[in-house]
């Protein structure tokens, strides 16, 4: 997942906005953002890694997007983690977009 946000940041078509204007590539499925979780909790490896894969820290911000919900945020995903060449784990990664805050948490 660092891999896919890193590399899908230099295409400025890729990806859908947060209702900030930012824009965002990557959505996590929930056992993916339950893993992402139990890393953000360990900061030193978790910014190491990200500096080695990502070329730095990948953020983690908590939203709802139409795009979550709908699903077509999820295609974005699945586009940018094929681009990596990696292989992909329908384990982890077939399923929904999901979100580990309500709906309109306030940005």
């Amino acid at each position: 997942m660092l891999k896919a946000h890193a590399d899908s940041q230099h295409d400025p078509d890729f990806g859908r906005l947060l209702p900030d204007g930012r824009s965002y590539r990557v959505v996590p499925t929930e056992p993916v953002d339950t893993a992402w979780h139990v890393s953000l909790q360990h900061t030193e490896p978790y910014a190491a890694a990200c500096q080695q894969i990502a070329g730095g820290f990948v953020h983690h911000v908590p939203i709802l997007t139409e795009g979550m919900a709908d699903g077509s945020s999820m295609e974005y995903t699945r586009q940018a983690l094929t681009a990596t060449g990696y292989y992909i784990d329908p384990e982890f990664w077939d399923g929904e977009a999901k979100s580990c805050c309500p709906p309109n948490p306030g940005i």
